[in-house]
């Protein structure tokens, strides 16, 4: 099957067909199912397949030095829910594409190659990349109870029900001494190829999301039976926060801080009610930290300053705090040069959105290659990358691993 019937063959493994879009939500039955038809796709790609502890799924491909440290590239292949078919899924058949490529060409490593297929890239348990997160140690026995879905349902109690002991979570984690590097294919999920005309984009740092959640509390009352000048209004007060992130975000001094608020909670959510209480779900993102922690700095004080003037209060609460990433020159380099052998035009770029090579920097050098979003368009049933396009992907990756496999 070429790359594009697999990405159509892989996008009927599917929760909610109706909806139109893609969910295939991690540790579900039909990820199961889905997982094992990608690891059928390894096997016929000559790799050897076993999951971890955590559900990673790993295909290897031994190298002449079975002692050297090894090359990983990969994604995932969960979804959030009504998704596109292209997140995730081309960088774990196009790293497959890549090694059959590779064996076609007759190259023998001397690394060995081993593509990953990470558990729950997407945030089904309020926060994303946990299967990198496993891999690196960062997920400890309180995470696994504390992280919940919208359902209630525990990651601790999805791993166990997924077959996974949540006490052997510890077992997945990598030794970083025997990880040379980690590449990711992906696709953009942003306009800036398209918009640029260049073919492939060779990321060299990834921005990393600074997330909150602000609880503006005032008091609820009668809509109509309470005068504008002794109202208490939570929903007002958060209104006005919501601009001040907008500004800040645009003033900050390193010009790539972006600022959203993705969730509000008015209660108690009556129209003959004033708001007593809301709740912001916040974003902050640069690839420039000291910019980003500035923004999430002059946020609180600005948050604190509105609801004394309002007569509100405030409470912050960390959702998660990661670090930015400037992608390792070697994998760079190697994926400039695969460009270039290549013919194919290409951006050096940061990469807005993170991925799991971004918690796996903690432990490895990484590196990313993105192919174009059409329109930017992505978590959306409308997200599409060209088949020319995602080929052009992984044959830049097959480029990119041949040279940090080699000698």
């Amino acid at each position: 099957m070429s790359l594009r019937e697999q990405i159509a063959q892989l996008a009927t493994f599917n929760d909610d067909s109706a909806a139109g879009g893609i969910t295939r939500e991690v540790y579900t039955p039909t990820y199961a199912r889905a997982l094992e038809w990608v690891a059928e796709r390894m096997r016929e790609a000559g790799l050897d397949t076993r999951l971890d502890a955590f559900g990673n799924l790993w295909g290897r491909w031994t190298g002449r030095d079975a002692g050297a440290p090894r090359v990983l590239t990969g994604s995932h292949v969960d979804t959030t829910l009504n998704a596109g078919r292209y997140d995730g899924v081309v960088g774990v058949l196009g790293a497959i594409d890549a090694v059959r490529r590779l064996r076609a060409d007759g190259f023998e490593p001397h690394r060995g190659i081993e593509v990953l297929a990470f558990a729950g890239e997407e945030p089904r348990f309020g926060t994303g990349c946990i299967g990198s997160r496993a891999l690196v140690g960062q997920l400890g026995p309180d995470d696994l109870r504390r992280m919940c879905d919208r359902n209630g349902v525990s990651l601790a109690e999805a791993l166990d029900a997924a077959g996974f002991p949540p006490d052997r979570v510890p077992e997945a984690a990598i030794d970083p001494a025997q990880v040379h590097a980690f590449v990711e294919l992906h696709i953009e999920q942003g306009a800036v190829l398209e918009r640029g005309g260049e073919q492939v984009g060779v990321v060299t740092a990834i921005a990393a999301p600074h997330d909150l959640r602000l609880t503006v509390r005032g008091e609820a009352a009668h809509s109509g039976a309470t005068p504008m000048a002794l109202r208490a209004d939570a929903l007002a007060g958060a209104a006005e926060l919501m601009l001040v992130l907008e500004r800040l975000a645009r003033e900050s001094p390193s010009g790539t801080t972006v600022g959203t608020v993705g969730v509000i909670r008015a209660l108690p959510g009556a129209i003959n009610v004033v708001p007593g209480e809301v709740q912001l779900d916040v974003d902050i993102r640069d690839s420039d930290l000291a910019a980003r922690e500035t923004v999430v700095a002059e946020l609180l004080r600005a948050a604190e300053a509105i609801a004394d003037a309002r007569g509100l209060s405030v409470d912050v609460e960390p959702i998660v705090v990661d670090t930015p990433v400037a992608c390792a020159p070697a994998v760079i380099e190697a994926a400039t040069a695969a460009c270039q052998e290549l013919g194919l035009t290409h951006r050096a770029m940061t990469s807005g959105a993170y991925h799991d090579a971004m918690i796996m920097a903690a432990k490895v050098p990484v590196g990313m290659i993105f192919v174009p979003s059409r329109g930017g368009v992505s978590h959306h049933p409308d997200e599409y990358t060209a088949p020319e396009q995602v080929d052009d992907g992984a044959r830049v990756l097959a480029g990119a691993l041949r040279r940090l496999a080699s000698a």
